[in-house]
């Protein structure tokens, strides 16, 4: 269903920035950081994140809870546009590797080999941050259970 709002908005202009906002009203956390969503499908995402004074920290370059919140977005993006119908995950675990102060904006990629899962079980997803020059940043790793959606 994500993936379906995902192309109704970006086959028109600007709906790629429209579904981005619409996105970061929906899970307000994520949506400060103002992650712009570049592309999805299924098992698959990739984001960007501008380079703005409110995510910096005191060395100049973005806070390390901005990195964290962009992988975790990144990563359950890929991961939950893959679910079968009826099931939802739930993170229960991530950690966080920090290898480059990150400085100008920055590209999130994650991809999920988890598609059409309908059992439930946990997964682990990767979400991999470079910068402008391709080097690494940062890399989060996220462990997903997947359920049955509670009515």
């Amino acid at each position: 269903m994500l993936v379906d709002y995902w192309q109704s908005f970006s086959k028109y202009p600007f709906g790629k920035l429209i579904f981005s906002y619409l996105l970061g009203f929906y899970i307000p956390y994520s949506g400060s950081i103002t992650p712009e969503i570049v592309e999805l499908k299924a098992g698959y995402a990739k984001a960007v994140i501008r380079d703005r004074r409110r995510l910096r920290n005191h060395l100049k370059s973005i806070h390390a809870a901005a990195l964290m919140n962009f992988a975790e977005l990144t990563s359950g993006l890929a991961f939950i546009s893959g679910l079968a119908p009826g099931m939802q995950g739930i993170v229960t675990h991530f950690e966080m590797e920090y290898l480059k102060k990150g400085r100008g904006d920055l590209y999130a990629e994650s991809q999920s080999e988890f598609i059409g899962v309908s059992e439930e079980k946990t997964c682990v997803v990767e979400a991999i941050i470079r910068d402008h020059t391709d080097d690494i940043v940062a890399r989060g790793k996220a462990t997903w259970l997947i359920r049955s959606k509670r009515k």
